[in-house]
């Protein structure tokens, strides 16, 4: 379980996000741009707020399971595929500074929903909710946009429905062998599948008999394998863990499902 509104987590500040930063170059530098082309796009304090945060909520979990090259693809189609859907819905005249906005805005929505289509069941740690999954925040956060469908400004809702298509397809087609045809390498989605894909040959193992005693021992190596883990978030962040360390977290927290 990761804590995004307290990330240092009992670590040193100054030192965990100094090495945030040399974990995340990118994850940053995305962030910082979101902020000034929101502000030359004249976006109001709490949509730059919001969105920035979401480039980092949704950023960091992809860029853990799939890297950074994949986070800027997943950010870069977002924003193209909300413009994409925003110009077919009210075309070049309704262009303007609002484009700036609806394009950042699509590209922290697709990366929030790519997130949560990749780990949904990954826990976080939010104020004065407590210990909550990934898929409900992305649902709920996405239906609130939705409901903006219903008042004067239509433009950016219907922008990111292209994004949250995209953001969900990307993961949904990279997770399914059939939808892997060379036309949808384009995002290079299906490239060096990180950690997270790697679960077939980990399952592989486990499909011999088990006697009671030896399933035993193994649950109880696990339990204690998981308790490091943890222990090693709480005293340098959840940034320090290894590939393999994150991968267990999450088969982890789909078995707790």
């Amino acid at each position: 379980m990761f804590n995004f509104n307290n990330p240092g987590q009992g670590a040193d500040l100054k030192a965990y996000y100094l090495n945030f930063y040399n974990q995340n170059k990118r994850l940053v530098i995305l962030m910082a741009a979101s902020l000034v082309l929101l502000l030359v796009g004249r976006s109001n304090l709490f949509n730059i707020l919001y969105y920035v945060y979401l480039v980092y909520f949704g950023g960091f979990i992809l860029r853990s399971y799939l890297g950074e090259y994949k986070l800027l693809l997943t950010y870069l189609f977002s924003g193209v595929a909300g413009l994409f859907t925003f110009l077919v819905f009210f075309g070049l005249n309704e262009v303007n500074w609002q484009i700036i906005e609806i394009m950042i805005g699509s590209a922290a929505i697709g990366l929030l929903t790519a997130a949560a289509t990749l780990a949904p069941n990954m826990e976080i740690m939010l104020v004065f909710i407590g210990r909550t999954k990934i898929k409900w925040v992305a649902l709920i956060l996405i239906a609130m946009d939705m409901l903006s469908l219903f008042g004067l400004n239509k433009r950016m809702p219907i922008a990111h429905i292209g994004a949250i298509l995209y953001g969900f397809w990307s993961i949904y087609a990279s997770q399914n062998r059939r939808f892997q045809w060379p036309m949808f390498k384009i995002p290079s989605f299906f490239q060096k599948k990180g950690p997270y894909y790697d679960r077939s040959k980990a399952n592989q193992s486990h499909t011999r008999v088990e006697t009671d005693e030896a399933y035993r021992t193994r649950k109880v190596e696990e339990e204690k394998e998981i308790n490091r883990i943890l222990d090693k978030i709480k005293s340098g962040g959840y940034g320090i863990l290894s590939a393999e360390e994150k991968q267990k977290l999450f088969d982890k927290s789909k078995k707790d499902a």
